[in-house]
C-alpha cells in the first residue's frame, strides 16, 4: 500500500537482533495513515513486536542489531528523530505494563509523560481528568500501582500514553490482561482516536474486539508481511481459511463451548483440592481481597475462574500456590490441609508475567530445573524415564524445540508463557493454577495449551484457569466459577446450552 501522507511507513524494513541467527523482520512495506487503524497479527514469534519497536524507535535506540530498509514517521526516518521528540509523536503501550511504569501511584503515572514533555500544570490536570473519563477508570486514581491487578495496570499504561496526546499510537498486545468490558472500552477509545485523526497500529492475537474498528489487517509470517487486506475483506474470510492461517476469531458470537465436557462435570470426580473459609489480605494491614471463600476443584476437570479486573482472582491464585499466606481458612490438597509453605510444588502457579518465574539461561535448562525440583520433592525413584526424554517430549509438546538453547527471556511473551507451563507440568504438580495462560498466544498455540490441559485431565490432574479469554475457556474448560467480591458467586458447567450465560459473565452482554 502506498505510503502517501502516511503517519508511519515501513519501506522494505527489516531487523536482525544481535546474536540472532535470522532476521526477526525483513522486507516489510506497510503504511498507517492519520485516522486509520491497522492491525498486525500472525503466529507467535513472527516479528510483530519487532515491527512495533521499529515504529516507536526502540529499534535502534534500545535494541542492538542490523537494520535494513527504512521506517519513517511523518516522512522522516526514525533514525533522524531525537528520541524525546519521537516519544512525544509516537505513544506506545506494551504487553507488560510494568516495563513502562516510573511511579508508585496511579495518578502520578498517568501525568508522568506530560510532565516530561513540559506541559503546564493546569493542562496536565485537564488531560488526566479527560483521560480517566474516556477510559472509565476514575476508580483507579490515587491507587498504589503495586496493588493493582494485571488488567488494571494495563489500563493505567493506556491512560499514561493517552494523556500525552501523541499523533501515533502503537499498541502491542494491549488486551493481554484485560477483561471483556475493558477491551470494549479500549475499542471505544480507538474509535475516538481515529475521529481525532490519530494513526493507530495494533499488534494483536485476539481480534474480535477490533471488528468494526480496524481499517486493515496485516498478516505476518516468518518476519514478513504476507497479506495486507481491508477489514471488510477479512470479515468475509471463511472460518476454515482463517483457522488455516492460524488466526483467532473475528466474530465472537460464532465461538461456542464444546458439545460435551469430556472429563466430567462439577458433580463428578474426586476433589483434588478444597478451600474452606479462605480470607486473604493484600499486605499485612490491607483490606481483605479474598473473603471467607469456599472452593472445590476436582480431579480430571478444568475450571475457568472468571471475573472483572481487580476482583481478586490473582491474589486468590497466589494463595492457592503458597506464594501468599492466608489470613484465615485452610487449603486441602488430596484431603490433607497444607500450610502455604507446604503447598509449594504441589500446586503450581503459572503467572501472568511468566518471565518472573524463569530462572535458567536456556530453555532446556529451565525444564531441567523443573525436573530437579520434582526429584527433590518426590525422590529419585519417581522417574521411570530418563531426563533427556522427558525434556525432549515437553519441548515437542509445546513447540519449543528450535528454542532449546535460547535464553528464556529472549523469547516472545507467548513463547515464555508456554515454557512456564511446560516447566510446571514437569514439576509433577497435581494441581495447576494458570493465570491468563493465553496472553500473547496465537490460535495454534492456544490450541496447543488446550491439548496439554486435556492430557493433564486424563492423568487425573486438576486445572484452574484464570482467564478473560472466552475462546480458550470454550476450547478446554469444563466449568465456570464466577469470582466476585472476594468469593465464588456462582458456578456451573460450561456447555453449549449455557453459552449465553457464559458470555454474559465474560462481559459480552
Amino acid at each position: 500500500m502506498s505510503g502517501h501522507n502516511a503517519a508511519v511507513e515501513f519501506r522494505e524494513a527489516g531487523f536482525t537482533y544481535d546474536a540472532a541467527d535470522e532476521p526477526s523482520a525483513h522486507g516489510v512495506s506497510l503504511a498507517v495513515r492519520p485516522g486509520e487503524c491497522v492491525v498486525v497479527t500472525g503466529p507467535s514469534g513472527c516479528g510483530k513486536t519487532t515491527l512495533a519497536r521499529m515504529a516507536n524507535g526502540l529499534i535502534p535506540a534500545v535494541y542492538a542489531g542490523d537494520r535494513a530498509g527504512d521506517v519513517r514517521v511523518f516522512g522522516r526516518s526514525v533514525a533522524d528523530w531525537e528520541m524525546d521528540d519521537l516519544s512525544c509523536a509516537v505513544g506506545s503501550v506494551f504487553q507488560n505494563p510494568r516495563s513502562q511504569f516510573f511511579n508508585l501511584d496511579t495518578t502520578s503515572e498517568i501525568a508522568f509523560g506530560c510532565e516530561n514533555m513540559g506541559v503546564p500544570r493546569d493542562e496536565i490536570v485537564a488531560r488526566v481528568d479527560a483521560t480517566v473519563r474516556v477510559l472509565g477508570i476514575e476508580h483507579l486514581l490515587e491507587r498504589d500501582i503495586r496493588a493493582l491487578s494485571g488488567g488494571e495496570k494495563q489500563l493505567v499504561a493506556v491512560a499514561s500514553v493517552h494523556a500525552m496526546e501523541p499523533s501515533v499510537f502503537v499498541f502491542d498486545e494491549p488486551t493481554a490482561a484485560l477483561d471483556v468490558r475493558a477491551m470494549l472500552r479500549l475499542r471505544d477509545v480507538i474509535v475516538r482516536l481515529k475521529e481525532e485523526g490519530k494513526a493507530v497500529l495494533v499488534v494483536e492475537h485476539r481480534l474480535w474486539w477490533l471488528a468494526g474498528v480496524a481499517d486493515r489487517i496485516a498478516l505476518m509470517r516468518d518476519g514478513a508481511v504476507v497479506s495486507d487486506m481491508a477489514a471488510e475483506e477479512f470479515s468475509h474470510m471463511p472460518d476454515a481459511e482463517r483457522e488455516r492461517l492460524g488466526l483467532r476469531a473475528w466474530d465472537i458470537a460464532r465461538v461456542a463451548p464444546r458439545t460435551a465436557a469430556p472429563h466430567g462435570s462439577a458433580s463428578s470426580g474426586e476433589p483434588a483440592f478444597s478451600v474452606r473459609g479462605l480470607s486473604v489480605r493484600y499486605g499485612k494491614r490491607g483490606a481483605l481481597v479474598v473473603k471467607r471463600c469456599d472452593f472445590d476443584a476436582r480431579a480430571g476437570c478444568a475450571v475457568a475462574l472468571v471475573g472483572r479486573n481487580g476482583a481478586g482472582k490473582t491474589t486468590f491464585a497466589r494463595c492457592l500456590a503458597g506464594l501468599h499466606a492466608e489470613a484465615v481458612g485452610e487449603v486441602r490438597v488430596g484431603g490433607t490441609a497444607l500450610s502455604a509453605r507446604d503447598r509449594a510444588g504441589r500446586v503450581f502457579l503459572g503467572m501472568q508475567e511468566s518471565g518472573y518465574q524463569l530462572f535458567s539461561d536456556t530453555v532446556e535448562g529451565e525444564l531441567r530445573l523443573a525436573l530437579d525440583a520434582r526429584r527433590r520433592r518426590d525422590g529419585a525413584g519417581a522417574f521411570l524415564t530418563d531426563d533427556p526424554a522427558l525434556v525432549d517430549a515437553k519441548l515437542s509438546d509445546f513447540g519449543l524445540e528450535r528454542f532449546r538453547g535460547r535464553h528464556p527471556l529472549s523469547l516472545s511473551g507467548g513463547q515464555r508463557q508456554r515454557l512456564a507451563i511446560a516447566a510446571g507440568m514437569l514439576q509433577g504438580a497435581c494441581v495447576l493454577v494458570l493465570d491468563e495462560p493465553t496472553s500473547g498466544l496465537d490460535l495454534a498455540n492456544m490450541r496447543r495449551i488446550a491439548s496439554q490441559i486435556d492430557a493433564l485431565k486424563e492423568q487425573g490432574c486438576c486445572i484452574v484457569v484464570i482467564t478473560h479469554d472466552y475462546e480458550f475457556a470454550c476450547a478446554t474448560c469444563d466449568e465456570i466459577a464466577h469470582f466476585e467480591n472476594g468469593r465464588i458467586a456462582e458456578r456451573f458447567d460450561l456447555t453449549p446450552s449455557n453459552a449465553p450465560r457464559v458470555r454474559a459473565l465474560f462481559g459480552f452482554d
